[in-house]
């Protein structure tokens, strides 16, 4: 499943990413990397942008982006 399809209060863990998405490569320097456990804690009202949480901080990206991470139900 990719990021762009979880829904909010759930745990998931990074399987893979595409580093060739700026905005993925710049969240994989941040520390997302496959393994990582993250969590959707806010999704704006219209869905687009979404905030998750991972290595104790908040980042906020855009759905396009989020469609380039795959992960897995925890």
């Amino acid at each position: 499943m990719r990021l762009d399809q979880i829904k909010k209060d759930g745990r998931f863990r990074v399987k893979a990413l595409d580093c060739d998405n700026e905005c993925i490569a710049r969240l994989m320097y941040m520390g997302l990397l496959p393994g990582q456990e993250i969590r959707l804690v806010h999704e704006a009202p219209l869905g687009d942008p979404i905030a998750i949480e991972f290595n104790g901080c908040q980042m906020s990206l855009r759905i396009a982006d989020a469609a380039f991470v795959e992960v897995e139900s925890l």
